[in-house]
């Protein structure tokens, strides 16, 4: 049963899940790059059917069947190919060009995170931008952070918690691009999510601090 199965993103690049009551792999694959400064970050759809996974200094994610590892679909990537107008050298430089119609990170993406619908998925990255993913179509949040670390949605998929680069927990309007509330921590955030309970409690880590955040909206 899926339900019992755990995703793991490893530091070589693995992704892999495991039965979590015996520890066994039931698959893995080599996702992503290697690397000592690259971390492989994992999350699971609320249905359990799938695993997403970015990692090894990707500009994209990639989304896998929890029943097999078969990959089933990648992000778009600004890459010169297909419907994308960007201009890319023999290094991988790319020149993201006005109008380019892919909808896609520039920056290498660090932090992601399935809707509680299981619908749609987040993906934020180096310079602070946020695409909302359904399917391959993608909807962007533009400057809501320096570095996107972590992010996190409420229990009703109405609000999203950013741990940013800047020392700063700012909740957004999920939909509606709309800053709602920041605080400021003296570290940088790199961990947030809401209370699974509770929409009003955000729990943050930064660094060796863990913080609880009481929050009320009007």
């Amino acid at each position: 049963m899926l339900c019992r199965m755990l995703a793991l993103g490893v530091a070589d690049g693995r992704v892999m899940l495991v039965d979590e009551a015996t520890g066994e792999v039931k698959w893995a694959v080599q996702a992503h790059a290697a690397g000592n400064k690259w971390k492989t970050l994992v999350a699971m759809s609320p249905s359990g059917r799938f695993v997403a996974s970015v990692g090894g200094g990707d500009e994209s994610w990639t989304l896998w069947d929890a029943a097999n590892g078969a990959e089933r679909m990648a992000g778009a990537r600004h890459d010169g190919t297909g419907a994308c107008t960007c201009q890319v050298d023999e290094l991988g430089h790319r020149v993201v060009q006005e109008g380019c119609p892919i909808v896609a990170h520039t920056a290498e993406v660090n932090a992601l995170a399935f809707s509680p619908c299981g619908q749609t998925l987040a993906t934020g990255d180096d310079d602070g931008e946020i695409i909302l993913w359904k399917g391959r179509a993608g909807a962007q949040m533009q400057g809501v952070a320096e570095v996107v670390h972590s992010f996190a949605f409420s229990a009703d998929g109405a609000r999203m918690a950013f741990g940013v680069g800047d020392g700063s927990i700012n909740v957004w309007d999920a939909w509606g691009s709309a800053l709602l509330r920041t605080w400021e921590e003296e570290d940088e955030v790199t961990w947030v999510q809401f209370s699974p309970v509770n929409n009003s409690i955000v729990a943050t880590v930064s660094f060796e601090t863990i913080t609880v955040w009481d929050v009320v909206f009007f």
